[in-house]
């Protein structure tokens, strides 16, 4: 899936598919955090609400393990 950034109203946008909302499970309005990659071809995107729920799934059993990289 390549998507191209388009520049809107002085603004630098990527517009996303139906196809591409749907594969990665995003809804409007959803949070996205967009990370360099090492190589110009590979791209990662992941919804800010999936990072969280795995973190929510997670801490219980990492509580403290959490606690010690918090400070």
């Amino acid at each position: 899936m390549v998507m191209r950034v388009q520049r809107v109203e002085g603004e630098y946008r990527v517009v996303l598919t139906p196809e591409a909302m749907e594969a990665l499970k995003l809804k409007e309005g959803a949070a996205v955090r967009v990370l360099p990659v090492d190589e110009p071809e590979q791209s990662r995107y992941v919804g800010v609400e999936e990072g969280m729920k795995a973190y929510f799934e997670t801490e219980p059993f990492h509580r403290n393990s959490y606690r010690e990289l918090a400070k």
